[in-house]
């Protein structure tokens, strides 16, 4: 089909799209090549960059999926971000707090952290339908405060991996630390723009299934590398 037989807001998020991928990659990653390059030869990079890219298009396409449903919850979009925002931000940087008293063995907390965020985010999703019913009558600021009850537990668990993940690369291999924000960075700024497609084109359901399976992949990007480093110190 023609750009031009297509809808106006499909053909400016398309264009958007490239637009922050051609940005992202001259302002993150560019830098990266030039400064950072000797991080590319590292053991496991394909693993660890696997592990950051997927955490950064999840956590994006999880807060895009929860800002959509949450607007039609608080019902005026200024106060569902300030306060669906703020509560992600709080809250993750609590988690991201917690997470050195997590345990020790950062590859075998993220075991534990990665399951119990895609359990979190699934009971969210599930239960939000049944709160969202029972509380529509409440006034805005309780409905505010209801919001922030919910997205707390699964705002703690989500700030916990990127913490975690830093900390096995700074031990294993710290030339690609650089490359960890920057992918990280990169892929939560392009995922901005495809959850957005993806939830106009499928819904948002679709968007929070495959944040879902983002994060499956950076658990199951965490075991390969984990898996790596068993066989190399074996041989």
């Amino acid at each position: 089909m023609a750009l031009e037989d297509r809808p106006v807001a499909e053909v400016t998020l398309l264009v958007l799209l490239a637009q922050s991928v051609v940005i992202a990659a001259i302002l993150i990653l560019l830098p990266l090549l030039k400064f950072a390059r000797k991080g590319l030869r590292v053991p496991n990079r394909g693993s660890f960059l696997i592990y950051f890219a997927a955490l950064g298009l999840g956590f994006i396409m999880i807060e895009i999926a929860l800002l959509q449903r949450f607007t039609l919850f608080i019902g005026q979009p200024v106060y569902t971000f300030a306060a669906v925002l703020a509560a992600l931000l709080i809250f993750t940087g609590i988690g991201a707090g917690l997470s050195d008293r997590f345990g020790t063995a950062p590859r075998k907390n993220l075991r534990t952290i990665v399951p119990l965020i895609m359990v979190a985010l699934l009971l969210t999703a599930l239960l939000m339908p049944y709160i969202f019913n029972a509380a529509l009558g409440w006034p805005l600021l309780g409905r505010v405060v209801m919001s922030i009850v919910i997205l707390a537990p699964l705002g703690v668990l989500l700030g916990m991996p990127f913490p975690s993940g830093l900390r096995i690369v700074g031990e294993e291999a710290p030339a690609l630390v650089p490359w960890a924000w920057g992918v990280n960075g990169f892929f939560t700024v392009i995922g901005t723009v495809g959850a957005l497609i993806l939830g106009m084109a499928f819904g948002f359901k679709v968007v929070l299934i495959m944040a879902l399976l983002c994060y499956l992949a950076a658990l199951s990007a965490v075991a390969v590398s984990g898996k790596t480093d068993s066989d190399r110190s074996l041989s």
